[in-house]
């Protein structure tokens, strides 16, 4: 395989668009025997609809600016999985994309408890502590953590009873000891209540998920006068004694982290539709300067998920050089061109015009629906049950994406566009992103940063001065950060290769059924079913984070059908050739048409639907050719002079060169 990622997904696009045009040409030379057999006069229409066109080369490279390649990645490998899985099926067909949807859906829900668990973790990395690390020292002491640095959307500045920013809150407030706990809620209240703690209020510390008290929290403000250098807005955290003196790093994230719900399905789909139409940001007054400081988040975010190997690791660059990635990633990483701000410049302008734009909208920005919004969040928000939620999102994603106003404002846009299949993209494309998005709420990053000041010394006691955004969270916790959205986006990218690696056996499937036919006893059909069923079963241990990992497995797959070898070979190798199964036609025409289609020459149906005829001259012609070399090829070879033991003899002796021969098929 090589080096070149954008290559290998070219290569893996074309070999998918080659096996699909092998295999209609295929129904279509069957058709046109069923046709000639009962002299019927009608045309029989391809039962497979025209191929997607291969998209262009961009012919980069790993070069000595990969710093710049990650920051202005144009796709990331989810985005290429999903070129290829959309190259295996028709493009008019959308329950295609609707199974992909619902995967990604239904994937948020299930992988909660491995996204606590990645959470923790990098939690614990970033302390640069072990699990077993104590924080006994800070029992008993006051803990003080800026508002600003847990509401990093600024979130807590709006009322959880707002009818429209309730959806960024739980659904309704929660007793103490609740499981799980509506935190969220709680940290507005105590906003609302300066000087008076949870336990004046309850009676009680907050609990845990083992029913153990953790700690105590109230909101304080300090002034300039007070404290001329960390001033503002706090709140006050005492952390209490744990039973048996258990006070560590892991135990305290483990209880804490299970007493709320870091990840509802809820609070999902309200950020979902926030990045698909920016409805809630319109509806909500959100100041230009918020929305654009989230947009350059977003955006990092990208560039985050852009990255192909696993940082903690050395990577292979041009054959011959060593670079870690998280040395690429400086203060210039976090930083946005003029030409990406225009881009941000013009979706604000969108949100506070109150219109969406679409891919396949060429230019015509439609207005945006949040009465319909709010209607979805409204049924989703009352449901309990997970399954019927994630059917009510879908529902509820379909009817925007067919609005009747866009169909009134723009005459035929729902017959002539396909603004589901868009808003569909985009839901699977930034999935990821949204559950990020949507586990840095407040109660997420209260127990993180009780954390960083109970054990981190080093940065305790700059926390407070080092960031008060979105952007300067990014930068001072860079690692968690990047190692946080890549472990998130590796679940996502393995959901969606186990649905293409499953399309593109079909398809191989197809193309070697046809080669064993084509075998020439069924001793070699064995063979050749065999090997196909052992490396088509077999499972490669793949990183998910690692671009060339992933294209690696389609490669070696699609490589199946079509896997020659041009160099000379070893004896043994020669030896094992009689295990090869021959010229076939199948296998050549597959390569004529990627050939083909690399020249850009159509090779699909033509545009009445009737079956391409300059393929079935190319594959007339291979069959001609073909069946020549298996009638009268002949094959000549040159045999050296070999060693020989004759008895009798010292030594052994030499045999004369001479010419041997053989058949070729």
């Amino acid at each position: 395989m090589g080096l070149d990622l954008q290559n290998d997904y070219d290569k893996a696009k074309s070999k998918i668009s080659a096996y699909k045009t092998t295999v209609e040409n295929k129904k279509d030379d069957l058709a046109k025997k069923r046709e000639n057999a009962t002299k019927s006069l009608d045309k029989k229409k391809s039962d497979v609809v025209k191929q997607i066109s291969e998209l262009e080369k961009s012919g980069a490279t790993f070069t000595n600016k990969l710093k710049n390649d990650i920051k202005s990645e144009v796709k990331n490998q989810l985005e290429q999985l999903l070129d290829l899985f959309r190259e295996t099926f028709p493009p008019s067909e959308n329950k295609a994309l609707d199974s992909v949807r619902r995967l990604f859906l239904e994937a948020a829900q299930n992988t909660k408890p491995q996204i606590k668990t990645i959470l923790t973790e990098e939690i614990i990395k970033t302390l640069d502590c072990s699990e077993e690390q104590s924080y006994q020292d800070k029992l008993g002491q006051d803990i003080y953590i800026k508002v600003s640095q847990i509401d990093l959307f600024k979130r807590l500045v709006l009322s959880p009873e707002d009818e429209t920013a309730k959806y960024y809150y739980e659904t309704k407030n929660s007793s103490p000891g609740a499981i799980p706990y509506s935190l969220n809620r709680e940290l507005y209240k105590r906003l609302q209540n300066i000087g008076q703690s949870y336990e004046t209020d309850y009676g009680t510390k907050y609990y845990g998920a083992s029913g153990q008290q953790l700690f105590n929290i109230e909101y304080v403000q300090f002034y300039p006068a007070v404290n001329p250098t960390n001033f503002g807005d706090y709140y006050k955290i005492t952390l209490n004694q744990q039973p048996n003196n258990t006070n560590t790093v892991a135990d305290f994230l483990f209880d804490y982290y299970e007493s709320i719900d870091i990840l509802g399905l809820n609070t999902i789909f309200t950020e979902m539709l926030n990045q698909l139409f920016g409805g809630l940001d319109f509806e909500l007054g959100v100041s230009t300067d918020k929305m654009r400081e989230e947009k350059k988040f977003d955006l990092v975010i990208k560039r985050i998920m852009g990255i192909c190997s696993d940082p903690t690791k050395k990577i292979d660059v041009s054959g011959n050089a060593k670079l870690n990635d998280q040395d690429l990633i400086d203060d210039s990483f976090f930083e946005v061109s003029n030409q990406e701000l225009r881009i941000i410049e013009n979706e604000i302008n969108n949100i506070t015009s109150g219109l969406v734009e679409f891919e396949s909208c060429e230019g015509v920005k439609l207005p945006i629906n949040p009465q319909g919004m709010f209607g979805a969040l409204d049924q989703v928000i009352t449901e309990t049950n997970p399954s019927t939620q994630i059917d009510l999102i879908e529902q509820a994603l379909d009817e925007l994406s067919t609005d009747p106003n866009w169909n009134n404002l723009v005459p035929g846009i729902g017959v002539n566009l396909n603004i589901k299949a868009d808003i569909d993209l985009k839901v699977i494309n930034q999935m990821a992103k949204v559950i990020y998005r949507t586990v840095l709420s407040p109660k997420v990053m209260l127990g993180f940063l009780i954390m960083v000041k109970a054990v981190n010394n080093n940065l305790s006691q700059t926390l407070d001065n080092s960031f008060d955004d979105l952007n300067g969270f990014m930068k001072t916790f860079r690692n968690f950060n990047v190692n946080f959205i890549r472990r998130i986006f590796a679940l996502y990218v393995e959901e969606l290769f186990t649905i293409v690696k499953r399309d593109i056996k079909k398809l191989v499937d197809r193309i070697i059924q046809d080669i064993i036919k084509e075998a020439k006893n069924k001793q070699l059909q064995m063979y050749s079913a065999i090997l196909y069923a052992l490396l088509i079963v077999g499972e490669a241990l793949i990183d998910f984070r690692n671009c060339k990992s992933v294209i690696d497995e389609i490669l070696k797959l699609l490589n199946l059908a079509l896997n020659q070898l041009n160099i000379g070979l070893p004896t043994f190798a020669l030896a094992a050739s009689r295990l090869l199964s021959g010229i076939s036609d199948t296998r050549a025409f597959a390569n004529v048409i990627e050939n083909l289609q690399k020249s850009g020459l159509p090779t699909g149906d033509l545009p009445d639907g009737s079956p391409n005829q300059m393929n079935n001259a190319f594959k007339n012609i291979i069959s001609g050719m073909n069946k020549e070399q298996t009638e009268n090829g002949k094959t000549e070879v040159y045999i050296p002079p070999l060693k020989v033991v004759v008895p009798g003899l010292a030594g052994p002796g030499l045999t004369k060169p001479t010419k041997g021969y053989g058949k070729s098929f």
